[in-house]
């Protein structure tokens, strides 16, 4: 059977991702998207859009029966739910299937097997299959199991996944405040606060093995992945094929996870993941009963297509693959890209995207769902784009992936795009001597290794790259930057600011053409080509490409992956004014405004209390992400604006201080 229609029950770049393999396939799609979703690329990509109505996330993408009643009024045969929201919900599933519609993944019965994480153990363990040593229950029930447990231990949601619900305790006494932290996450995030203990692997790497089943008993593996570039239990790099396990361990990997799927009657798409200790032993972790969101760099080394593959099973088909005809070629990287600033302990970002720009390559896969001049929501994931990398091998993959983030512009929110470029390039991940903790531990060494390479790129480039896109246009005769010579005539000297600091700089002119000297060093320049913001120049022998954005007060110029503001005193709107009066500084410092969208979680102080510089004030959740406001002075409390619950826009005051 082939689907004529199906309705996609997500959003973001998942969603765009499904319809394309529905069109590939001939397959009309239907998308489902909120109000603040209505520029996003699944809807204007799918053959047909209905509005979910309503504010929040249980009012539009996880209203399950408003779903199928527009599955059912579009007239569509399936409903394929992508990967997060009611991907993993059972009840969800049965619902589908009982209104007379295919569900795209799993039985009711495989997502409730594995979505409970202590079933999950247990069903997994009487394969033979080896766990971690772990304690299941309620707070209570866990604390009284606390002497027997091997710190440090792993305190995780039984219904969790994402990274969510998950707190490391060292100690007996840190467990209390860790099983509360962890339920708190849990009820918020998945309806559920039922926890489980297990035995912490600090040095552990993340693999997982890529399962597909169909409905005649066919389970195919489709190799290994690499995820253990996590930051906070969340990934950021992905690779495929694992650089840290031999063929014999591959083999083992492959074997355990089609055993689980076997054993159960499994259908469709699946991952089983695991945890390798320093010594290689590896443990069964959980399993993923629906599409990843790493699935693109399986598809890129076994050169698949896992979405088709899907819609294919769904429709009751048997796999057109056998286990022989699926080998690995090559190497794929993908990195996530979020809107989260990296330099400011990743706090999320929303807004307007002024530029998004990537460059065009052979073997570069973008996948997103968002455009230029579209507005990034922050009522959801931070993930805004996958960008991912094949290459002959695994040096060829990443140094394709520092090419492609270094020529990669985007402005108008912050992304951790630089920190994307230098942790790919670092002398971690070219040496693979990484672990799911390493970032967390190491992220003031990775930060200072980020700001070194910021540090060492020649600055007087950017100043020159800035002259060049305000001044030169390019013309069909020639490449010469020099064509408005009455202008460098005119203004033969000149001061810039970058990043606050100051450059001196003169244009030349000599026996041997003109030059710019910036900083008694002189330069000869030519224009490769501009393209709108696109500069490439050849700057002393030297190719070079630079993304220029002209806002009202600087002009940002991205250059090899970083972000950098420049001013001049040639540009009347962009001459650098410093204002510093105390008085105005202290009376805004009284006013806590939220400098990001989100929802208050927590209000921790009251009207008239006495409160301490640094002491948390309240707690903002953005992206889901828990950002503490703190007190920036010694004050008391004057009045608390806002309430828990509320929802807040950026600069809007939350607490009044007096001093």
């Amino acid at each position: 059977m082939k689907f004529k229609k199906i309705l996609i029950a997500n959003r973001g770049e998942i969603a765009v991702r499904i319809i394309r393999a529905a069109q590939k396939n001939g397959i009309c799609t239907v998308a489902v998207y909120a109000a603040d979703d209505a520029e996003s690329l699944h809807v204007s990509l799918a053959d047909e859009a209905v509005l979910l109505d309503g504010k929040t996330l249980n009012e539009t993408y996880l209203h399950q029966q408003k779903i199928i009643q527009i599955a059912k009024k579009t007239g569509v045969e399936a409903i394929h739910p992508g990967y997060g929201f009611l991907s993993e919900n059972a009840g969800f599933a049965k619902k589908v299937a009982d209104a007379g519609l295919v569900f795209i993944g799993p039985s009711p019965e495989n997502i409730r097997l594995m979505g409970e994480k202590n079933q999950a153990f247990k069903y997994v363990e009487s394969l033979g299959i080896p766990i971690l040593p772990s304690f299941r229950g309620t707070v209570a029930e866990l604390v009284q199991h606390s002497s027997e447990m091997e710190f440090p231990v792993m305190v995780k949601a039984s219904a969790g996944g994402g990274g969510k619900g998950m707190v490391i305790c060292n100690s007996g006494e840190e467990l209390l405040p860790a099983l509360d932290k962890a339920e708190r996450q849990a009820i918020s995030y998945f309806g559920n606060g039922e926890l489980f203990v297990e035995k912490y692997l600090p040095r552990a790497r993340h693999l997982e093995v890529q399962l597909l089943a169909d409905h005649h008993g066919n389970v195919l593996h489709f190799f290994e992945r690499e995820c253990s570039v996590q930051r906070r239990f969340q990934k950021i790099i992905e690779e495929a094929p694992s650089p840290s396990i031999s063929e014999e361990l591959r083999n083992q990997l492959t074997s355990a996870a089609v055993k689980i799927a076997q054993s159960m009657n499994y259908r469709n798409a699946g991952t089983i993941e695991f945890l390798l200790d320093e010594n290689g032993h590896f443990y069964f972790l959980e399993m993923n009963t629906r599409i990843q969101v790493e699935h693109p760099v399986t598809e890129m080394i076994t050169n698949t297509d896992l979405v088709s593959l899907q819609l294919q099973v769904a429709g009751g088909n048997e796999l057109s693959l056998k286990q022989k005809d699926i080998r690995i070629s090559g190497h794929a990287i993908e990195v996530r890209l979020c809107a989260e600033d990296a330099e400011n302990n990743f706090k999320p970002s929303a807004g307007k995207l002024a530029h998004w720009q990537f460059p065009k390559k052979e073997n570069l896969r973008i996948e997103t769902f968002v455009k230029e001049g579209m507005t990034v929501s922050p009522n959801y994931d931070s993930l805004v784009a996958k960008i991912i990398v094949w290459g002959e091998n695994r040096t060829d993959a990443i140094d394709q992936m520092q090419q492609v983030l270094s020529e990669t512009c985007i402005s108008g929110v912050h992304t951790n795009l630089p920190f994307l470029s230098g942790l790919i390039e670092s002398e971690q991940i070219r040496g693979n001597n990484m672990y799911t903790r390493f970032v967390d531990e190491n992220l003031e060494l990775l930060n200072n290794q980020i700001q070194e390479k910021k540090n060492r790129l020649d600055k007087n480039r950017l100043v020159i790259a800035y002259f060049v896109f305000h001044f030169y246009q390019q013309k069909n005769s020639g490449n010469s930057v020099w064509d408005q010579i009455g202008f460098w005539r005119i203004n033969s000297s000149f001061e810039v600011t970058v990043d606050g600091s100051k450059f001196d700089g003169s244009f030349v002119t000599n026996t041997h053409g003109q030059f710019f000297r910036i900083n008694e060093k002189t330069y000869p320049v030519s224009a490769i080509q501009r393209n709108g913001n696109l500069l490439e120049l050849e700057i002393d022998g030297q190719t070079g490409i630079f993304f220029c954005v002209e806002n009202k007060h600087d002009t940002l110029i991205l250059h090899n992956g970083f972000l950098f503001s420049l001013r001049s005193n040639l540009l009347i709107n962009q001459a650098l004014v410093l204002n510093k009066n105390v008085a105005l500084t202290n009376n805004f410092q009284n006013l806590i405004c939220a400098d990001l969208f989100g929802r208050v979680l927590k209000i921790n102080v009251c009207d008239g209390d006495v409160v301490t510089s640094g002491q948390t004030l309240l707690t903002l959740e953005s992206m889901k992400t828990e950002i503490h406001v703190l007190c920036p002075v010694n004050a008391r409390v004057k009045m608390v604006h806002v309430k828990t619950g509320e929802t807040v826009a950026e600069k809007q005051l939350l607490i009044e201080l007096e001093t």
